[in-house]
């Protein structure tokens, strides 16, 4: 009785027998490698994927690879480890950034969220004397300097402050009150 080839010796084989040899080792290390995959992503189509992956990087190298005596499984249980490893990383990422971007607010409901601020905003500001609405508008909105806006409005930069401090106070209670009045 003859003994079956070596890995070494299916792997080296080219020509039309050589898909036929690279099915023999498949077949050889196919479920042990199975295992050892499904140990590490424990799910059936990722194992299933990691082995088959695997086998392609086989496929790929084979005339390149050093194998420890003629067996291409140390080879391969290697490679299972360090596929499943990444599988197993990727798989962690995806359901992070999956967690986060449910998490994260519709635009829809922002964009309206923006509207209803710049409602309240807008009455706030209607609701000042003309004279610190300027004022607001230029230092707030227009982040206009003190004294620009002093010159502009023909006032000290001393007045601007004063009425700027009183705008912002007044504006703090304002919006807080209305912020509560609609429910937020």
């Amino acid at each position: 009785m003859t003994e079956p080839p070596s890995d070494a010796e299916l792997l080296s084989r080219s020509g039309p027998d050589a898909q036929a040899a690279f099915g023999e080792v498949v077949h050889r290390h196919g479920g042990p490698l199975y295992a050892i995959a499904y140990r590490f992503v424990e799910s059936v189509p990722d194992a299933e994927e990691v082995v088959q992956d695997a086998f392609l990087l086989l496929w790929r190298k084979r005339g390149r690879i050093h194998l420890v005596g003629d067996s291409a499984l140390p080879w391969l249980i290697v490679s299972v480890k360090h596929l499943a490893a990444n599988r197993r990383r990727a798989r962690i990422r995806r359901v992070l950034h999956e967690t986060a971007a449910a998490r994260e607010p519709h635009f829809a409901a922002l964009d309206e969220d923006r509207s209803d601020v710049a409602d309240l905003l807008r009455r706030a500001f209607d609701a000042l004397p003309p004279l610190d609405a300027q004022v607001a508008r230029l230092c707030l909105v227009e982040d206009v300097a003190y004294a620009e806006a002093a010159q502009r409005l023909g006032l000290s930069e001393g007045a601007v402050r004063n009425r700027l401090s009183r705008t912002r106070a007044r504006l703090r209670k304002d919006l807080h009150e209305r912020g509560m009045e609609d429910g937020r």
